[in-house]
């Protein structure tokens, strides 16, 4: 089975599975992404589709929304079954109908279906399109919203869907050293944020490398809590003494950052974004003041590196961290889960 990541900063996973997948774009994971523009959609068959979502473990509900989709902007489902699992068979729990015949207006169609399960204990459930609940063989589904009461069981945490990827037009890094959790030798810690080296051009999708003249943005909204309008850079001696120090010290204090010139914001709901290595700020960012989301903050450097400490431009990137709730984005989660959730926070604005 594939798995999305549930809630913010976890190794909790929830397993789904699929009858069929149209194509990788339309996978599970469409049906379970907080964003009801995007589904799930089946291949075409008169045959049952399916989609199986396995939390792992018994949990309560006490009601499930179900958003259908489209296909090429038609509507696919007449209606569907809620199953769940009892004695290693799957049952019809409820009937879910998406058209609705009414007197005056003849059938109309609902866009949203709210399930009303009176409390249930259940470690899966499974939405089942029969044969014949189609109107042309595919299926979709836009989204599915299990509940505890007023609480929405999140998937991924809706808090970080859509932040603003703060170098215009960048791509992912291509080694697995520049993501959350990577060891770094010079200063004997581990990475805790996002290398991003590389972006392209509006009409080209060639690598460039990040230079001292590109402009860095704001993820989101919120309030400046540190400019290093008063930073020093160190030289080359320096840095190496406080490597080596900091390689066999790697839970002192750090007095002088190896980030270099800094941009945090926090964003006034548990989130914290940080912009390190920074060659200059822009002069509209103080300390206490507000910012706009892709706003300018400065632009990309190597402040804090070897290389400004050598007087060169060697190793010029952005490192950027998302801090959720004290914790930084990756905190105990495997490569893979980590590049997953990226991708879902930066989806429309990123180039992997």
């Amino acid at each position: 089975m594939e798995y999305i990541i549930s809630g913010q900063n976890t190794i909790h996973k929830i397993h789904y599975a699929t009858s069929s997948n149209y194509s990788k774009l339309y996978n599970g994971d469409n049906a379970m992404d907080s964003n009801t523009g995007t589904s799930w959609i089946s291949k075409q068959g008169r045959v049952p589709h399916w989609i199986h979502v396995d939390f792992g473990i018994k949990r309560i509900m006490t009601s499930i929304i179900i958003y259908p989709g489209k296909k090429d902007n038609y509507r696919t489902l007449k209606y569907c079954y809620l199953q769940f699992m009892y004695h290693n068979k799957w049952f019809n729990f409820a009937r879910v109908n998406f058209e609705e015949s009414s007197t005056w207006w003849g059938t109309t169609y609902k866009n949203k279906v709210i399930i009303d399960l009176g409390g249930v204990d259940a470690s899966a459930f499974r939405i089942y399109i029969p044969d014949g609940a189609t109107y042309n063989g595919y299926a979709a589904i836009a989204e599915i919203e299990p509940y505890i009461g007023h609480s929405k069981i999140k998937y991924f945490d809706e808090r970080l869907k859509g932040l603003f990827f703060p170098v215009k037009n960048g791509f992912l890094p291509n080694e697995n050293s520049g993501f959350p959790n990577a060891p770094r030798q010079y200063r004997g810690g581990r990475h805790a944020g996002l290398d991003i080296s590389y972006y392209h051009k509006e009409k080209s999708y060639d690598p460039l490398l990040l230079t001292k003249e590109t402009p860095i943005y704001a993820a989101d909204s919120g309030r400046i809590i540190r400019a290093d309008w008063n930073y020093t850079p160190m030289n080359a001696k320096e840095w190496r003494q406080q490597s080596q120090f900091y390689q066999s010290n790697p839970d002192t204090f750090v007095k002088r950052s190896f980030g270099g010139r800094q941009v945090w914001i926090d964003h006034l709901n548990g989130i914290v974004t940080t912009y390190n290595h920074l060659s200059r700020i822009d002069p509209g960012i103080q300390k206490e003041g507000r910012v706009r989301k892709g706003q300018r903050l400065g632009w990309a450097g190597n402040s804090g590196l070897l290389g400004e400490a050598k007087g060169n431009n060697e190793g010029i990137h952005l490192h950027f961290e998302i801090w959720i709730d004290g914790y930084y984005l990756g905190t105990g989660m495997q490569l893979k889960d980590i590049k997953k959730y990226i991708t879902w926070i930066f989806v429309n604005c990123i180039n992997n």
